[in-house]
């Protein structure tokens, strides 16, 4: 019976011990991120592929060098009449080998080398801007989770008080009813409101799970920690700029304004490129060669002839009289698409903060105005408890009066969680890491 009642104790309690619960700061938070997020280490992993391109690129500066060894086998000569009536069989050395090396660098080609260099320096520039912009975005989406987080368990100990505040005052009901003071209605009514917080409750848990679930994936916890949101992130004192100058931020230092920027530099790189086309291209070479048997003589000599050269060569692709007029067109017009594109980024981006700064300052109004209101819940919840103990209000005033508070004190919070969020998403918007 003794280990019959132990065992049970172990399977109540085990739940409890298998989930680590830990308290993270929002910056603890963003540490874990930049360190074990999949996303970022992808973005990395582009900025190093970005890096070695560039590496590679510069290769095209060094001279080409080849180096060849041939071994064979060389049947005799055959001497044929012009009538094919009689032949002759010349014996010749057997054994044939050679050996060449050739060495070519180019001199001139219209700088195509220099920009090509310069262009995958710029693709790399733009791969550690993309990483940046994913950074930002991953950060805001980790605080949003965060800051859902604790609502959630803000919510869950919301409703816990006043299912406890419910269950009191029901008991105190369940006394008139029996004193008859009261109808067995208000007993019903008092139960079903109990029933719908601790089905509200119950959604909330679930919502803590899932949260949790979607935070410890992005930071790269295990899934049994239970993140826990610092308490005291609601305190925080919070500074930002003008709008004016929270744009003018934007357009300096935001990732999508840089690459947009950068990106036009790679257009016109290309551009010079394509030009680079329509001229010569003048190249320095060397060599040397030595085979055996030396056929030149007859009869062939099994003996090594060495031969070197030296010089320059200039070859023009005739082609491009007519095929790079339109190649140039070309990349004009992806020049001009990548201004306008850039263009197009600054004002997205100049409505994007607006839009931002906005909804934070209408953050800050509404948190403002619901500090207001709980207050006046809370007086109104206990002037009406004490009207309906004193049977002086209806069971219905005294449920609106506590839907109301409970209300007030979900979106007082919420609304002080949308304050925190709004300001990291303007923080996002500028660029600011």
């Amino acid at each position: 019976m003794k280990h019959t009642i132990l065992l049970l104790l172990i399977g109540l309690y085990l739940p409890f011990f298998s989930t680590a619960q830990h308290v993270y700061t929002l910056e603890q938070i963003f540490e874990l991120t930049l360190k074990n997020n999949q996303s970022l280490k992808i973005s990395n992993s582009a900025v190093e592929v970005a890096k070695q391109r560039v590496e590679v690129a510069k290769l095209q500066r060094l001279p080409n060098l080849d180096a060849s060894l041939t071994a064979g086998y060389m049947g005799d000569a055959l001497v044929i009449d012009k009538d094919f009536s009689s032949s002759t069989r010349i014996p010749v050395p057997h054994f044939t080998n050679t050996f060449a090396l050739e060495a070519s660098q180019v001199i001139f080609k219209g700088n195509a080398v220099n920009n090509s260099i310069a262009n995958t320096s710029l693709q790399e520039q733009v791969s550690l801007l993309n990483m940046q912009e994913n950074t930002l975005g991953i950060n805001l989406l980790v605080a949003g989770n965060y800051l859902d987080l604790y609502a959630y368990y803000n919510q869950r100990n919301v409703y816990e008080q006043n299912i406890a505040l419910a269950e009191m005052r029901l008991a105190q009901i369940e006394k008139f009813y029996h004193q008859g003071m009261v109808t067995r209605n208000d007993v019903i009514r008092s139960e079903l409101q109990i029933a719908d917080l601790n089905l509200a409750l119950e959604s909330v848990k679930n919502q803590i799970n899932v949260v949790n679930k979607q935070l410890a994936m992005a930071t790269g916890l295990p899934d049994s920690v239970s993140i826990l949101p610092d308490t005291t992130i609601l305190n925080r004192n919070l500074s930002i700029s003008s709008l004016e100058a929270s744009q003018q931020t934007a357009l300096k230092t935001h990732p999508a304004i840089q690459s947009a920027d950068i990106r036009t530099q790679i257009a016109e790189k290309n551009l010079a490129i394509t030009k680079a086309d329509r001229l010569p291209t003048l190249s320095a070479f060397a060599g040397n060669n030595m085979q055996r048997p030396i056929t030149t003589s007859s009869p062939a000599v099994d003996k090594y002839s060495n031969g070197w050269q030296a010089g320059f060569s200039l070859s023009y692709n005739i082609a491009s009289l007519y095929d790079a007029a339109k190649n140039i067109h070309l990349s004009k017009l992806q020049v001009d698409e990548a201004n306008e594109q850039a263009i197009l980024a600054r004002q997205n981006k100049e409505v994007a903060v607006n839009a931002v700064y906005i909804a934070h300052q209408e953050a800050l109004t509404r948190a403002q105005t619901l500090q207001q209101n709980v207050r006046l819940a809370n007086e109104n919840y206990r002037i009406i408890e004490k009207k309906y103990m004193n049977q002086l209000a209806l069971l219905v005033d005294m449920l609106d009066a506590s839907n109301a508070k409970l209300g007030a004190e979900l979106q007082q919070t919420n609304a002080a969680i949308n304050v925190l969020y709004t300001y990291y998403q303007l923080q996002a918007e500028i660029g600011a890491q």
